[in-house]
């Protein structure tokens, strides 16, 4: 039964006085009962009932323990009649008579209770309840928009039937087996989400919502480091991959083909728009700002000759260069995604009438690396090709190296925009 307590110290503060009777109370006196106090009678000696002005009524047991007067509440009339307050102080006074204090039993038990309830919210911790946890109080604050939105997507596809289980009843097998499968499927999505999900348990951990060990460790779901993409086109590739690139739709092939004309990021590209172009005394620029770019890194000058002008001189006007249906940029998956749908490699019914290109195995930004490759062929100076892709030259080099290379970086694209043109020529 649960109780509530009611100490009343003794000493210079006044008791209340209890209107009392030879005989016991009757349940019509408690019903017509409005104001004060109405003491029960021997058997039930110590039961009391007070009434407030607000119209409320309590019973309580008064008792003397060590010479200290306390009472401890047993609930309130109507929800609890006088038959069932008399259970209740029979109860209470049987723990007194035992030599026990019922207000102190009644704050352990309460206490007890408390724990009990903390012990139950632990156990009933789920993945799921972790992984929200993790996602809502540090990736969504800690992390870019596109960047917290991409670990919530891969977090929740990938969670599967882990979202409903107790992480206290995860066995390090079950682990192992549930990445295991999603590296079957995709290895590099199963490392991003291995290393998420084991930063999701130590917040846990660290937040107090658990107290059992983390159990993802590096041989969790087998070897899945990153691996290193060298792939690059080369002229052969090139000769048949350009005149085919009409097969993508407009915005995609725009796109590719400023990756590789310039040597851009695929990202960069799909973020492109009006206020970033520039007519300067030696033609047209592109100021990528520092703020778009990898932290640490200056705003990113890209001179536009050829074919890659003639795209922007197409693109150019609208504000945003590769628009999307809400009005903002595409994202740069959507590159990858047609890139593949015309891969021949899916086995989807969606993609099984798309035309399929004749260069396999490339993703867009092999694109980057490309251009890259061509220019060391041609036989650009190694400051000024890393310059072009807006890499950081190591060491004291780059330190003491503060020139832009614009002049030469719009030269030597100049030359390569031409080496990928004669590759189209019939």
């Amino acid at each position: 039964m649960t109780v509530d307590i009611l100490e009343l110290p003794t000493g210079s503060r006044k008791q209340v006085a209890a209107r009392s009777s030879s005989k016991p109370l009757t349940a019509l006196q408690v019903k017509n009962h409005k104001e004060g106090v109405l003491a029960d009678t021997h058997p039930h000696s110590g039961l009391r009932l007070r009434a407030n002005k607000n119209g409320s009524k309590t019973w309580f047991y008064r008792y003397k323990l060590a010479d200290k007067l306390k009472q401890i509440k047993l609930g309130t009339w109507p929800g609890m009649e006088l038959a069932e307050a008399r259970a209740a102080f029979i109860e209470q006074r049987k723990l007194k008579e035992s030599n026990q204090d019922p207000v102190r039993v009644s704050r352990q038990k309460k206490a007890d209770l408390i724990k009990l309830d903390s012990e139950q919210a632990r156990k009933a911790f789920t993945f799921g309840d972790m992984v929200e946890q993790y996602l809502t109080q540090r990736v969504e604050k800690d992390r870019k928009a596109k960047g917290a939105l991409e670990v919530r997507r891969l977090l929740e596809r990938d969670l599967g039937a882990l979202a409903s289980l107790p992480v206290e009843c995860i066995e390090s097998g079950d682990l192992h087996d549930h990445i295991l499968k999603i590296s079957s499927r995709a290895p590099d999505v199963a490392r991003v989400f291995r290393g998420e999900l084991a930063r999701a348990w130590r917040y846990a951990i660290n937040t107090g919502r658990t107290k059992i060990a983390c159990l993802i460790n590096t041989d969790t779901g087998g070897k899945l480091t990153q691996g290193k993409r060298e792939r690059w086109l080369k002229e052969s590739e090139l000769r048949l991959l350009l005149p085919w690139m009409d097969n993508y739709s407009a915005t995609v092939k725009d796109a590719l083909l400023l990756t590789l004309y310039l040597g851009l990021r695929s990202g960069e590209v799909c973020k492109l728009r009006d206020e970033w172009l520039h007519q300067e005394a030696d033609g047209w620029w592109l100021v990528i700002p520092k703020s778009e770019m990898k932290r640490g890194h200056s705003d990113h000058r890209v001179p536009l000759t050829g074919t890659a002008l003639d795209v922007v001189e197409s693109r150019k006007g609208a504000g945003v260069w590769f628009p999307n249906r809400a009005g903002g940029s595409i994202q740069q998956k959507v590159l990858g995604v047609e890139v593949y749908a015309h891969s021949g490699r899916s086995k989807s019914d969606t993609y099984s009438k798309y035309s399929v290109c004749p260069v396999t195995d490339w993703a867009p930004n092999d694109l980057r690396k490309t251009a890259r490759s061509h220019l060391a062929a041609l036989g650009c100076p190694f400051e000024v090709a890393e310059s072009i892709l807006h890499h950081k030259v190591p060491g004291v080099s780059g330190l003491y190296n503060q020139h832009s290379y614009d002049a030469e970086k719009r030269a030597w694209l100049a030359k390569l925009g031409e080496l990928f043109k004669s590759f189209t020529a019939a």
